[in-house]
């Protein structure tokens, strides 16, 4: 269980994060709850929600903390000053993660792990439309933000 979704889950993590020290805590976490849950899912695709429901719910909790609170402050405006992509780290990956809360998790949900607007609604708590709307501007933030670098094909669907 824990190779199966400890991967998808410190993903998640790192997108609120942006640490991987903060993100590898979460996913602990989270895999804690999933291993001591006596929940059992006849289907793969209702485990993966199940799991990235506690996952977004444990990224909220985590940003809600009085910690955070005090430290994020210092953090956004270090990262607002200056942010130079890690060596290797992708411009598009950047990119998303400089997006507005809202659109990040809509664009990383939809692109990265392959959900659709129903179901990120869900995740979210927000309806379909609303996830559309999130993803529409999210893509043309991109688009803002690459400069055209990846072409349109990369930011259409």
């Amino acid at each position: 269980m824990v190779e199966r979704w400890s991967d998808t889950v410190l993903r998640i993590a790192w997108t609120w994060t942006g640490s991987v020290h903060d993100a590898q805590d979460i996913c602990q976490t989270v895999l804690l709850k999933l291993l001591t849950s006596p929940r059992r899912f006849a289907e793969e695709r209702l485990e993966r929600a199940w799991v990235v429901r506690v996952a977004v719910n444990c990224c909220k909790d985590w940003k809600k903390s009085a910690w955070v609170r005090r430290r994020l402050p210092l953090e956004a405006a270090a990262h607002a000053a200056v942010h130079l992509p890690e060596p290797g780290e992708s411009p598009v990956l950047a990119a998303v993660q400089a997006l507005p809360e809202r659109y990040r998790q809509a664009v990383y949900l939809r692109y990265y792990e392959g959900y659709e607007p129903a179901e990120i609604g869900t995740l979210m708590g927000c309806t379909a439309s609303q996830v559309s709307t999130y993803l529409y501007r999210g893509k043309a933030k991109l688009r803002n933000m690459l400069g055209g670098a990846y072409g349109q094909e990369c930011l259409s669907e």
